[in-house]
């Protein structure tokens, strides 16, 4: 999965994600983390599964690109649905999703 953002500032980008889940029950179970290199989502509820992004600048944007996956083995069955949800997320923030 990776994602492109037209926002150059990474940062803008993870306030319009967070602002997005704003008290919803996913903001409970999401938490993103920006560093200079990646975008670190952990979802926590009864353990902790991880996705790392790579971040990458474009001439017009910015680029996560999944690199990492620690998926938790309570949260394997639900696997598809938290990444589609995360998809939905990324897609109201003004991001354009790609599965690959």
């Amino acid at each position: 999965m990776r994602f492109v953002f037209t926002e150059k500032d990474p940062q803008k980008i993870l306030e319009t994600i967070t602002s997005e889940l704003g008290g919803r029950e996913l903001g409970k179970l999401l938490n993103l983390e920006l560093n200079a290199s990646e975008l670190v989502v952990t979802i926590s509820k009864l353990g902790t599964s991880v996705l790392r992004f790579a971040q990458k600048k474009l001439s017009d944007g910015v680029e996560f690109a999944l690199t990492e996956e620690k998926i938790a083995f309570t949260h394997r069955a639900f696997k598809d649905d938290m990444t589609a949800k995360l998809a939905k997320l990324v897609e109201k923030s003004g991001g354009k999703v790609f599965q690959k």
